[in-house]
């Protein structure tokens, strides 16, 4: 939970989530792990998707081992092991969509991380500039820009990409992308301050 790793309130939020909640009490959730098929658990939870052995798939209890993006990171790549963790997730995924369905899901989310990434890469020129030009001399956090560009990257980028790969689209919309669009404009505005008050020849 909270605004950096909010992923119990994307799934809440999310399809999975919302399903999960009103047919709960159907489910047997008390069935083993390994034995687990789609008859017990017909709705998914985290770690349905994150750890379980569903319908004979591999348990496990390395979270990641599913996971194709370090999606925490302030411009997110591929992990090592890409290719096969997005094997591993799809092969869950199929269980219960269609493959059409799960191309389509991952061809967006992919597409928002990209997007994301231009945006942070954007505001981190800004903030890169600044020092380079010796217009911003202070250490970290010492500077309300400094909190506008973390709080930008840190919570609503983070926000924004994994919106996108759980299905929460409020997330990764009104609490990511909205959010970082005007973080972007309010943190040019400052930066333009901030030149024009180094530009200028202090007073006599």
């Amino acid at each position: 939970m909270g605004p950096d790793h909010s992923q119990l309130e994307i799934y809440n939020e999310s399809k999975h989530g919302v399903l999960f909640a009103a047919q709960r009490d159907l489910l047997k959730l008390d069935r083993p792990p390994g034995e687990l098929t789609t008859r017990d658990m017909f709705l998914p939870t985290c770690a349905t998707c994150h750890m379980s052995g569903l319908n004979g798939q591999k348990v496990t209890h390395d979270t990641s081992d599913r996971l194709s993006y370090w999606l925490f990171a302030e411009v997110s790549e591929k992990r090592p092991n890409y290719a096969q963790a997005q094997a591993n997730m799809k092969e869950l995924c199929i269980q219960c969509h269609t493959p059409k369905q799960i191309e389509k899901v991952y061809t967006e989310a992919e597409a928002a991380v990209a997007s994301t990434n231009e945006k942070v890469k954007a505001a981190r020129d800004i903030m890169t500039a600044l020092r380079n030009d010796g217009v911003l001399t202070t250490g970290p956090f010492e500077q309300p820009i400094d909190f506008l560009y973390f709080d930008l990257w840190h919570y609503y980028g983070r926000t924004a990409k994994h919106g996108a790969f759980m299905g929460g689209q409020d997330f990764a919309q009104w609490h990511g992308s909205y959010p970082m669009l005007k973080h972007t404009v309010e943190l040019k505005k400052m930066a333009e301050e901030l030149r024009k008050s180094h530009d200028e020849p202090e007073s006599p």
